[in-house]
């Protein structure tokens, strides 16, 4: 609630301003948005296209490297090793190192003037049968990226080298700093000329609010200016007509008052007679009549009767109709078994106040045989009437989905449990429910469980093959097609 009151107040300042206020920051909001916008693509766009030109520029010097570094190191020529190194990093501006690992993982050459760092060697391992690896990797002053190259698959070693994005940052800086200066100009050239498009809109506009409060003082003799013949032209204009309309209805308007003051007092003169010599007649009449019924008191006894008799016959339709629905209700023929769950569910819980969450899956666009969602909806009927005679619950869920080929619904409950062996093996009448629940599962080839111990709620599982389902439904609609 506060903060929508404080979104109200501030949206009540905004509009409070005047619309030279409102042009300008229009402009300033569009101009920054537009800056930020840039900036952001600049950021991101660009600089992560830079950053694969990057990469694909690594991958190749190092592949170029590799070819180039098999005979030396297969002749163990370090020198020779070292001097293509040593040209590579030369070669390209932005390569920050090269080195080259044996086999074992040992160090053949390098081309760090202060020594090699060994933090290096376990950061970029190449998998088996990979071409290529990619590291980025970030020190104190740059970000790296630090590309693998196998040499004949592994066999020989690994070339790696690291491209610097020192120049990446740099030209993204760069341009930023560009988009920076040429908005900042954009926005003062777009202030200046809002403050003038402002001034141009304001002055006539304002002209025509004190035209429009002379009016509203009844001095229709103010006259709006017409500058152009746009928008604002065309205001004045109609506010002119307007006034002269306005003069003319308050002629005619003064006119009619007069004559209706007039009329007023002739028709009070009539009226003070009539009450005086017809209804002052009528009013004695009536309270004599009224003393009269008052002495027949058998009356209102027959009046309550009546009602009462009426509260009663609301009652019966209200319960006859409540009856009608637990017979068979009208959803299950109309809409199915999802929205007769949906409906029954929600009576459920105003009438027993049981919190009943109902979960409905793959069944919205669906329909079965009638058999079979006449079974399921009576189970879940069934079950429920047992959650509000015996469980004592506070909560219960009904789920209907289908799942695996399987019609799955789960009935369940939070309230005391039972004894699952011990109810359906008594002799009372608390097992029929249960009976008539599996006996309804199994007409349509479904599976029925159980699970309840006492004091852990229960869960009732039903799961009915969809197999039979679809050949059920083909078959009536063969029949009806017939």
């Amino acid at each position: 609630m506060g903060g929508k009151s404080l979104w109200s107040g501030f949206w009540a300042r905004v509009w409070a301003v005047d619309i030279r206020t409102k042009i300008m920051g229009i402009v300033v909001v569009c101009v920054l948005c537009s800056a930020l916008a840039l900036v952001w693509y600049t950021y991101h766009d660009v600089s992560a296209a830079l950053k694969a030109e990057l990469q694909e520029r690594g991958i190749a010097i190092g592949s170029s490297l590799a070819a180039q570094s098999q005979n030396p190191i297969l002749t163990g020529d370090r020198f020779a090793l070292y001097a293509l190194a040593k040209d590579a990093r030369d070669s390209a501006k932005d390569l920050e190192y090269v080195f080259v690992l044996d086999p074992d993982g040992n160090v053949m050459v390098h081309t760090f003037d202060d020594g090699f760092p060994v933090d290096l060697l376990g950061v970029n391992e190449v998998p088996p049968g990979a071409t290529h690896r990619v590291q980025d990797l970030r020190t104190e002053e740059d970000r790296i990226q630090d590309v693998a190259v196998p040499v004949l698959g592994g066999r020989a070693g690994v070339v790696r080298l690291g491209m610097s994005e020192a120049t990446i940052s740099a030209a993204v800086v760069g341009h930023i700093r560009h988009i920076s200066l040429w908005f900042a100009l954009i926005l003062v050239l777009g202030l200046l000329v809002a403050y003038g498009l402002a001034s141009i809109l304001t002055k006539p506009l304002s002209r025509l609010a004190e035209a429009a409060r002379a009016v509203g003082r009844g001095d229709f003799q103010w006259k709006a200016p017409v500058w152009a013949r746009d928008e604002i032209g065309t205001l004045g204009a109609a506010f002119d007509e307007m006034s002269a309309e306005l003069k003319r209805k308050e002629e005619i308007r003064t006119q009619l008052l007069a004559k209706v003051i007039g009329a007023q007092e002739d028709e009070r003169k009539r009226i003070s007679r009539e009450l005086h010599d017809e209804t002052g007649q009528a009013l004695t009449s009536l309270m004599l009549g009224l003393k009269s019924l008052e002495q027949t008191a058998h009356s209102n006894a027959i009046s309550e009767k009546t009602a009462e008799l009426r509260a009663l016959a609301a009652q019966t339709l209200e319960e006859v109709h409540h009856l009608a629905m637990e017979l068979r209700p009208s959803l299950l023929d109309d809409l199915g078994l999802s929205a007769a769950v949906q409906r029954y569910t929600k009576e459920y819980s105003s009438k027993t106040n049981i919190n009943v969450d109902a979960h409905i899956d793959g069944l919205s666009e669906q329909r079965l045989p009638s058999e079979y969602e006449i079974a399921v909806y009576r189970i879940i009927q069934e079950a429920l009437t047992n959650v509000a005679k015996h469980a004592e619950a506070k909560n219960a869920s009904v789920v209907l989905m289908c799942r695996d080929s399987m019609l799955v619904t789960i009935v369940e409950d939070d309230g005391r449990g039972f004894d699952v062996e011990k109810v359906m093996t008594s002799a009372d009448g608390k097992r029929l429910g249960l009976f008539g629940m599996y006996e309804r599962v199994s007409l349509i080839d479904g599976h029925l469980a159980i699970e309840s111990e006492p004091g852990n709620g229960t869960s009732i599982f039903v799961e009915v093959p969809l197999k039979p389902i679809r050949e059920a439904v083909d078959g009536q609609d063969q029949s009806a097609s017939r």
